[in-house]
């Protein structure tokens, strides 16, 4: 079955990549074909390892402008309620 992963740090040569259900996956940095923290990729997880992997920078990129627009929102509701 196929997973969304994002990569959420990197310790070393290790990626600690977390799949959209909550899932922790401690990853070779290696596999991951010059992939860095933030990234986003879809994969199947077998037999202990990562096939397939498919990076997918469309998918980062909107979720980094989701939690930006959601950062900028919190600190305008801080600052009207100042």
């Amino acid at each position: 079955m196929k997973k969304i992963f994002c990569i959420d740090r990197i310790e070393g040569d290790v990626a600690v990549c977390i799949s959209d259900d909550g899932e922790k996956l401690d990853v070779a940095l290696a596999t991951l074909l010059g992939m860095r923290a933030n990234d986003v990729f879809e994969a199947r997880f077998e037999d202990g390892e990562l096939k397939n992997i498919v990076p997918m920078p469309e998918e980062r990129d909107r979720r980094l402008e989701r939690n930006r627009k959601m950062l900028h929102d919190l600190a305008r509701r801080s600052k009207k309620q100042s």
